[in-house]
């Protein structure tokens, strides 16, 4: 191979298992993650990694589909999440008592803030779906701290209770954010 940057990359994540990820041309919202399972001058062959952190089939692609490289944090993040899945692989919830009164949503937020779990809630306006930590709430608001998908803080949110559409406790995306920002919480 000509492009010894490029080189030492997919020997390193071939070597390591090393996540990297590499963006085909024209297409900025696909982008292959994975590590290096091998190469040559005109191709090479990667196992992907999903989001949930899990083998996810292998990618046989040209070089020249592809733009970019890519190593950093995102790529750190899952790096984490491909060495520890097993930590968010089972849900750890089983089961909620039905609320039988007509304020279930507070009832339901009490029920989650005393479980102390990472939760996603959806909105009645917009369809927005969004997942984080219960910070405190009353009878008519719910004061929030969302994550992003890979677990970074984004700020203080307060949501009025009857606006809120949807709620889902420990399904795996949101044990994989809580997974990421508990990573991101030990590293800072």
């Amino acid at each position: 191979m000509e492009n010894k940057i490029l080189d030492k990359i997919l020997t390193n994540s071939k070597k390591d298992k090393s996540i990297i990820s590499a963006r085909q041309y024209g297409d900025s919202n696909n982008q292959f993650v994975g590590y290096i399972l091998d190469f040559n001058d005109k191709l090479f062959i990667m196992q992907q990694v999903s989001t949930n952190g899990f083998e996810d089939g292998i990618l046989i692609e040209e070089f020249d589909n592809i733009e970019t490289f890519e190593v950093g944090d995102y790529e750190s993040a899952y790096q984490f999440l491909f060495e520890n899945s097993h930590k968010a692989s089972k849900q750890t919830v089983k089961n909620i008592d039905l609320p039988n009164s007509e304020n279930w949503k507070y009832d339901m937020l009490e029920k989650m803030f005393s479980l102390g779990e990472v939760i996603t809630i959806q909105l009645n306006s917009d369809d927005n779906i969004v997942t984080g930590y219960i910070i405190s709430f009353n009878k008519s608001h719910l004061e929030f701290n969302p994550l992003s998908n890979i677990g970074e803080d984004d700020g203080i949110v307060l949501y009025k209770i009857e606006d809120i559409k949807t709620f889902t406790i420990n399904e795996i995306s949101s044990r994989r954010i809580n997974l990421f920002k508990n990573w991101r919480d030990k590293k800072a």
